[in-house]
């Protein structure tokens, strides 16, 4: 029988400092929010905008190289040690190739990708300029997404958590340095810097682990083919890319309703990230479990882990839920320094609360089922609750029903709470009707 105290444990102890690490990512964006926000409170609306595209290719490039992370677990739970590393050098080639499309992709499109959606050329032209800068990070922070998912396969993540919150230091400076005379463009050439930090110290780190050579990280050991990775990866980057899309689309729904919508919305969706970064932590800590013991054919193990993350979001949500209500007020006044706006924030702040678990709940019962085999269900998922419903929700709350902010918030929660109860049942069916010897798993 599988002890789930002991079980429980292994996840805390893998999913804080992964937590950690993916707080860090949004500490970045939440970073340059704020110091936009106060230093050329103009421009916030150029920056929300700007990374609406950018966002879509880089989540979709995050999905894509999932594959390294699963595979990876699993080899190492197999013995395999070598092929964990083929993973890793084949996931870096696949950082750089879709790097390069997104920045082929947004550089040529420009603003048509605002203008296109509604959003008026006197607003579209300089958040693309923001985006154009950004795009060129992205390539960067795939690279960094690689190397930190072949750590956390490794069950070594903290070195990545470090790394992460030097680069914040490192881009809170860099904000300081050009926010004042380039405003929102400089804040994205922060966020360039601090990601060619990222990519360059946590590739030379795995270069120099002690145990390189047995790990295959130099070469030699084959591994999982392409194929492999992507058959993973694929059901992830479109899951991922249809989340993105629906929430920058919610960016663009604000953008039409006027400036003050945007920005408000743009606040409120970096705390809700935030917040999510936890969740992120605790699917990469599931995953990760249920990857490592399908490989070693532990599969009560593998059954058991993904119940115990959704307790520990669940768990974790609530808190920040608590957190949210009682500081709402103080949350959106460290944001902006315009009143208005910040009053705007905060009489929102009781439906971003409620989102917290079923948003949580859905991530990491999304990568419990890819963890064992299920990929395309989760996608499927996704894309009826937050390509479907979400969207739609939206357009008529926001902009029908005049409710604005509000509105969008609303939509957020209505598909969320559809996709974690769908996911949920979908775990359910398969962990009552899977047995040790289950292909399922494989």
């Amino acid at each position: 029988m599988t002890d789930l105290r002991a079980l429980a444990g292994r996840l805390v102890r893998l999913a804080w400092p992964v937590a950690l690490a993916r707080l860090g990512i949004m500490g970045m964006g939440v970073a340059d929010t704020i110091m936009v926000g106060q230093l050329a409170p103009n421009e916030l609306s150029h920056q929300a905008l700007g990374w609406a595209p950018t966002a879509v290719f880089l989540v979709t490039g995050i999905g894509l190289l999932m594959g390294v992370q699963v595979l990876a677990a699993r080899a190492l739970g197999a013995g395999d040690k070598a092929a964990s590393g083929a993973a890793w050098r084949k996931g870096l080639v696949l950082a750089v190739v879709s790097g390069a499309v997104a920045v082929a992709v947004v550089w040529a499109a420009g603003p048509h990708l605002l203008t296109a959606f509604g959003v008026a050329p006197e607003l579209a032209e300089p958040a693309m300029a923001v985006g154009r800068i950004l795009a060129l990070s992205v390539p960067l922070h795939l690279i960094y997404v690689a190397c930190s998912y072949y750590l956390e396969a490794l069950q070594r993540p903290v070195v990545g958590a470090v790394v992460m919150w030097a680069a914040n230091i490192l881009n809170i400076a860099l904000n300081f340095w050009f926010i004042p005379e380039m405003g929102a463009e400089g804040s994205a050439w922060a966020t360039f810097g601090a990601r060619l930090f990222l990519a360059a110290t946590l590739a030379i780190w795995i270069l120099r682990l002690a145990d390189a050579r047995a790990l295959g990280v130099l070469g030699g050991a084959r591994g999982p083919s392409y194929p492999d990775i992507l058959r993973i990866g694929a059901a992830a980057a479109v899951s991922q890319a249809v989340e993105a899309g629906a929430f920058s689309g919610m960016t663009i729904i604000a953008g039409r309703v006027g400036a003050d919508e945007v920005a408000a919305y743009q606040i409120l969706l970096n705390q809700l990230a935030a917040v999510f970064m936890i969740a992120m932590g605790l699917s990469t800590a599931t995953a990760v479990i249920v990857s490592e013991s399908i490989g070693a054919k532990a599969f009560a193990t593998a059954r058991a882990a993904g119940w115990v993350g959704l307790g520990l979001n669940t768990i974790a949500m609530a808190a920040a839920a608590v957190l949210f209500l009682v500081c709402g007020g103080a949350i959106a006044s460290a944001f902006t320094s315009d009143v208005a706006l910040a009053a705007l924030v905060a009489g929102n702040m009781l439906i971003a609360a409620l989102i917290l678990a079923p948003d949580g709940g859905q991530v990491v019962a999304a990568a419990a089922l890819r963890a064992r085999g299920d990929n395309w269900f989760p996608t499927a998922s996704h894309i009826l609750a937050y390509a479907v419903v979400m969207p739609a929700t939206a357009f008529w709350l926001a902009e029908t029903m005049g409710r604005g902010v509000a509105g969008l918030l609303e939509a957020i929660l209505i598909a969320s709470v559809l996709s974690v109860g769908v996911l949920i049942v979908r775990l359910a069916v398969l962990t009552r009707e899977s047995r040790a010897e289950d292909p399922a798993f494989l």
